[in-house]
């Protein structure tokens, strides 16, 4: 008991310990600076090194400090262009803490008359450089600005690293000061030097593909120029596959042999299955549930299953699809799915199998095309009319998705169009052709979003009544203005 009670007390002296401690930081000492615009007080903070001094440095220290104080000053000026400022500081403590008064005048800012920047670049990498001259910011007949000085250097070695010029230097970076005329010249030349290439792209091996399947999605080639977009690009073809929990594509350049830079690539798979379950409520379907299954590489070729079951007193339905990687794993895939619906709206009744055969390609510029051929047995009631129908129908579709989130986005835009038919030559029990487009746009407005969308279609047949339920155009809906 005795221990008890001495551990208690002391963890309150603890406690008391930390809150007074905690009081005493709680005051920060406090710099005024007169007779600046705010640019220039908010540098001249940034350079002050004395800010860090506690609330009880004695004002003896502090005037001890003021050279350095006057140097921190001097040089926030210089670097804004404030070469002839003057200025008076005063240490004193009127509260808890110390204050720095800071009187200033500014003087006239000095101009950029002249910025020459040479870069020496061979024919081959006069587009890269040629395009970070024109982008370099204009200073001429500009006060003069330490930080856009410094900002080009920087910009043409992070360029230069950026894209395999490891021996760049400058053989001559030189900032002039006219003091008696205000006016400044820059003087700027950059030798990037030769440019590396990327070399041997080794790959470890990974669990549960095989080297032929991840060699497919390298788009790295050896010797072609390196350049750290690529490597991004790399990183997110992997990412984009799906495949992968863990991505690795490091250069090596301790390893530079000749001008090459070794590539090694490393992953870690994701785990093979993967389940999900979920439950909602909407006014089309009332309650409903919604569970997924997905084996995510069933073969060391990449080849993978999804498959999704949904119960809901409006409709229900199972489907699952096999897919196919082809040349481009991430981009062009082939797929067979199979599907049952059994649907009991408002309008209708329909209880219908599906088989689907599609290839998928997507387009550098992002389009997705889809070529598809569907098998269609649709058992369906409208109003009094009950049918069973068959069809085969070969289909086409295009779209495209920008959006600054494919989660929630705040602005973007995406368009599908989508064209199909069936002809009773070919194992269907009617001909028809239909087309269907649609699109939808969103915009940041205030606090929130703008939203608009569109949706038309059309089908030429010389029945309708023979077109199945489920292939009609019906409006209304909780994604639709209600339609009669």
């Amino acid at each position: 008991m005795y221990i008890s009670l001495r551990f208690f007390v002391f963890l309150c002296l603890s406690i008391l310990t930390v809150s007074s401690v905690s009081g005493q930081t709680s005051e920060l000492a406090k710099i005024r600076i007169e007779g600046v615009n705010e640019e220039l007080a908010a540098n001249i903070r940034n350079h002050m090194a004395i800010s860090a001094e506690s609330c009880d440095t004695p004002l003896s220290r502090l005037n001890r400090l003021a050279p350095q104080v006057r140097t921190n000053i001097r040089n926030a000026a210089n670097a804004l262009g404030y070469y002839h400022s003057t200025f008076e500081l005063i240490f004193s403590e009127p509260e808890e803490c110390w204050l720095l008064s800071i009187d200033m005048v500014p003087g006239d800012q000095i101009l950029v008359e002249n910025v020459s920047v040479h870069i020496a670049f061979s024919k081959e990498d006069q587009l890269l450089f040629q395009e970070i001259i024109d982008e370099l910011p204009n200073m001429e007949k500009t006060p003069l600005h330490h930080g856009e000085y410094e900002n080009i250097k920087n910009t043409l070695s992070a360029r230069a690293i950026e894209n395999g010029y490891f021996s760049a230097r400058f053989q001559r970076a030189e900032l002039r000061v006219d003091m008696s005329d205000y006016l400044a010249e820059i003087f700027i030349d950059f030798e990037p030097g030769p440019r590396f290439s990327f070399g041997e792209i080794n790959i470890e091996p990974v669990p549960g593909f095989s080297q032929a399947f991840i060699e497919s999605l390298v788009i790295l080639e050896a010797g072609e120029p390196y350049s750290s977009d690529r490597l991004l690009e790399q990183r997110t073809n992997f990412d984009e596959s799906r495949y992968f929990n863990i991505i690795n594509v490091s250069p090596q350049l301790s390893r530079v042999n000749q001008g090459a830079v070794p590539i090694n690539i490393s992953l870690v798979p994701r785990a093979r299955n993967a389940w999900s379950t979920g439950v909602g409520f909407t006014t089309d379907t009332g309650p409903r549930f919604r569970a997924t299954y997905e084996n995510r590489y069933i073969n060391t070729r990449g080849h993978h299953i999804d498959s999704d079951l949904g119960l809901s007193p409006v409709r229900s339905q199972v489907n699952m699809a096999y897919i196919i990687p082809l040349n481009d794993p991430v981009r062009e895939t082939l797929s067979f799915g199979t599907g049952f619906v059994t649907e009991n709206a408002e309008t209708y009744d329909s209880d219908r199998f599906k088989l689907e055969v599609a290839y998928r390609r997507q387009s550098a510029s992002g389009w997705l095309e889809t070529y598809s051929i569907d098998y269609l047995q649709d058992n369906y009631t409208v109003d009094l009319q009950q049918d069973n129908v068959t069809l085969t129908m070969p289909g086409y579709s295009l779209s495209k998705t920008v959006a600054d989130d494919l989660i929630f986005p705040s602005r973007g835009w995406k368009l599908f169009g989508h064209i199909r038919g069936a002809s009773d030559a070919m194992i269907s029990d009617t001909t028809f052709v239909q087309v269907y487009g649609s699109g939808k746009g969103i915009i940041s407005f205030g606090p929130g979003r703008f939203i608009s969308k569109f949706e038309i279609g059309s089908t030429w047949i010389d029945v309708v009544e023979d077109l199945p339920a489920s292939v009609r155009f019906f409006t209304g809906g909780d994604q639709k203005l209600r339609g009669y």
